[in-house]
């Protein structure tokens, strides 16, 4: 039997579900207590303040929820600063009041400690205290984050309670060293690598011997909707938002991301780090482009065009798979293939 509970994309009409799934419990918690003083006040002020918050992660992020509104998970996409919307400050003062300075100072305690490495940030994770608690947690954050892990960029959150953290323990988040919030709260950041097991199991990936190269997994029978050029696999590398996405809407659509095996060599001459670069390859819907020995007069007449090798792979690699090519250097295809081919970062 499937015990599965649905999860659903949050909209903007689900913001007031969203408010008050988060509001409810934070309104008894001491960092509330501290944030609002005054209790008559305090769950007027902070649902406004959690609503602004909310706004802004459906603007710069992603929120889901449980289909019975049971359960919500509020994510921030911090692939680089997040540009503060319009009003933001101002809605964010008037929705605070009096204890504006209260909520900026806890503002910069948790930026102090977040990391600055691009990351999928799990800024409200809230269930209803109505039964089958920890079924409804683990079946939401189990979805979301792996939906957040599809763009292969780290997830973080702060725990403030032991529960909490060792909810995400279970979830492969590894607890970094806690912090002090201004109330006294101790918070325990939270980071999970892309792929992380949950504790006691074990890697698909096989390690590899000394006397042979380690297994490449099989790369599923499926189209491959787009072909990433070295210039988008670097912009990955720097955590590119556009790349991100893209590898993420291919692969929650049920195709491929191609990647030109040349454009790979090129771009790890570029990058110090590659470990990167192995979960990009690595991906499940990753499929390392070869170029068939059959084509190479092709490969060899379009090198001659665009005088790069790599380039000339993954424009052989788009048009034998009727495919896009993702690249932030468009003018190297100009006169090669239509606009419509090309997706600029």
């Amino acid at each position: 039997m499937n015990n599965t509970l649905p999860v659903c994309r949050a909209r903007w009409a689900d913001i007031p579900d969203i408010v008050e799934l988060v509001a409810a419990p934070f309104v008894g918690s001491r960092i509330s207590e501290w944030l609002v003083p005054d209790e008559r006040r305090r769950r007027h002020v902070l649902s406004s303040v959690i609503r602004v918050w909310t706004e802004h992660a459906l603007l710069f992020g992603e929120a889901y929820l449980l289909q019975d509104r049971s359960a919500a998970a509020v994510w921030l996409h911090r692939y680089g600063p997040i540009r503060p919307a319009r009003g933001y400050g101002e809605r964010l003062a008037a929705a605070c009041g009096d204890y504006v300075d209260r909520f900026l100072l806890l503002d910069d305690v948790l930026r102090t400690h977040r990391p600055a490495r691009p990351h999928n940030h799990l800024a409200f994770f809230a269930v209803t205290s109505n039964g089958h608690r920890v079924r409804r947690a683990t079946a939401l954050l189990a979805a979301s984050t792996a939906r957040m892990g599809q763009a292969l960029l780290p997830t973080y959150t702060e725990a403030t309670t032991v529960t909490d953290r060792d909810l995400y323990a279970r979830h492969g988040y590894v607890s970094h060293e806690p912090f002090t919030l201004p109330d006294g709260t101790t918070a325990y950041p939270m980071w999970r690598t892309p792929g992380q097991r949950k504790p006691g199991q074990g890697s698909s990936v096989e390690a590899a011997r000394p006397d042979r190269p380690a297994r490449r997994r099989p790369v599923p029978d499926l189209p491959v909707r787009v072909v990433l050029d070295t210039s988008a696999i670097l912009a990955f590398m720097k955590g590119s938002t556009t790349v991100g996405e893209t590898i993420a809407q291919v692969a929650e659509e049920g195709y491929l991301f191609g990647l030109p095996v040349t454009c790979l060599a090129e771009a790890s001459r570029s990058v110090a780090d590659t470990d990167r670069l192995e979960l990009l390859v690595n991906h499940p819907a990753a499929a390392v482009l070869t170029v068939d020995p059959l084509s190479w007069r092709a490969l060899a007449d379009t090198h001659r065009t665009v005088a790069r090798l790599d380039t000339a792979s993954a424009l052989l690699a788009a048009t034998n798979n009727g495919c896009t090519i993702l690249t932030e250097q468009p003018n190297q295809y100009a006169g090669l293939t239509g606009d419509e081919s090309i997706m600029p970062d």
